[in-house]
């Protein structure tokens, strides 16, 4: 009887070595930090040519040399930290104009600490709004044609990035001349949506670590196009941005991070970011989480964690998932069915029900004022039973 056990536990071999492994949906903390010794933080900023969206939501042209001294502060707190000794460059990149136009003109930029960018083992890339495109491309750009170290430890700041473009429901007269082409983005069919969508497949097949950091409230860009909801790989982290001076925590920050928690454990949120995004809108007028993102040194502590704190995940392809832009007529009974469809995630039902429990009792004391978020209150009042 014995060995007709053994013969069949035999035969069961080869079927258990030809199952593939099960799929790498994120990264973990390595057990030791990166020892690093050169670094290249890069800046590169967004771009707003009318006056009045300036005065909103902040002038572009500087912005560069503080991304590239932020990024750089960051990467010297963390040396700092753990014992490391780095020598640092700063590179600001300035130029206007369309996606492809400012690549060429910011390339031929690079061009002059190229031998910085070959010889370092960090290279950080942050950057803001349409920056976040021509960074992509930038940097895509620099590893084919070789100019990253083999071994080197690459990370992409992506703050506030018009991703899936600005908000379906903004005028075209508030994007004027080549800002217009940032509607372009709300079609992944579009040439500029693809180019973009290959240069990211690019860098992240050389294993670089993109960090996309949405606004709760950006007044330009909804919280799904910022943070690229409709793209998932390991090397993809995202987080939210809640300007403390003006928003107590209260339930629907705490559900946006809760939503992002999942989407960097490889867990969907059923599209909950998606469905909040409209109603998380700032005033065009009056709000500044557009540009208030990249004055909080936090972003880029997490930018630099997440590039050099991180485990190994290759082998892993992007997927990109169909997006198209929403509507005025949007079925109102979305919104409580993508909640009730990421609370009812096996990760969320086996491992996650303290915060499930917190998120409830923060439901229950959340008194919101606007018209729109009493209306976002409401429909998830049939929802209150799950959480």
């Amino acid at each position: 009887m014995l060995c007709q056990v053994t013969k069949v536990l035999k035969s069961q071999v080869p079927l258990f070595k030809n199952q593939p492994p099960p799929p790498k949906k994120h990264l973990y903390l390595a057990p030791a930090p990166l020892r690093i010794k050169k670094a290249v933080a890069i800046g590169v900023h967004g771009f707003f040519p009318m006056r009045l969206v300036r005065t909103v939501l902040g002038e572009p042209t500087g912005t560069s040399i503080r991304f590239a001294n932020s990024a750089a502060g960051a990467i010297k707190r963390w040396a700092e930290k753990n014992n490391v000794e780095v020598e640092i460059e700063k590179i600001a990149l300035e130029g206007e104009g369309k996606v492809a136009d400012r690549v060429e003109t910011l390339w031929k930029l690079l061009s002059n600490w190229m031998d910085h960018v070959k010889n370092a083992d960090f290279v950080l890339m942050a950057a803001h709004s349409q920056g976040v495109v021509v960074g992509v491309q930038l940097l895509a750009r620099l590893i084919e044609e070789g100019c990253v170290k083999e071994k080197a430890r690459v990370g992409f700041t992506a703050m506030a990035g018009i991703n899936l473009g600005p908000f379906y429901h903004l005028p075209t007269t508030i994007l004027t001349g080549s800002a217009k082409e940032l509607f372009e983005f709300q079609k992944p069919d579009s040439a500029p949506s693809q180019k973009y969508i290959q240069a990211l497949e690019v860098i992240l097949r050389h294993n670089v670590r993109v960090l996309y950091v949405g606004s709760i409230d950006d007044q330009l860009v909804p919280l799904e196009s910022s943070t690229f909801a409709n793209v998932t790989h390991p090397y993809i982290f995202r987080a939210v941005f809640v300007d403390g001076r003006v928003h107590a925590p209260d339930f629907l920050s705490h559900l946006v991070g809760f939503a992002m928690k999942l989407r960097n454990q490889g867990v969907s949120d059923h599209g909950l970011v998606r469905e909040l995004s409209n109603p998380l809108a700032g005033s065009l007028y009056g709000g500044e989480g557009h540009s208030r993102i990249y004055d909080d040194v936090q972003v880029y502590d997490l930018g630099v964690r997440h590039a050099l704190e991180t485990t190994e995940c290759e082998g892993v392809e992007m997927k990109v998932e169909p997006f198209e832009l929403p509507t005025n007529t949007n079925n109102p009974f979305f919104l409580p069915w993508s909640m009730r469809g990421m609370l009812e995630e096996p990760h969320v039902r086996n491992r996650l029900q303290e915060e499930c429990m917190q998120l409830l009792e923060q439901f229950e004391n959340w008194k919101p004022t606007s018209k729109v978020l009493k209306d976002v209150k409401f429909r998830l009042e049939g929802i209150r039973s799950k959480l």
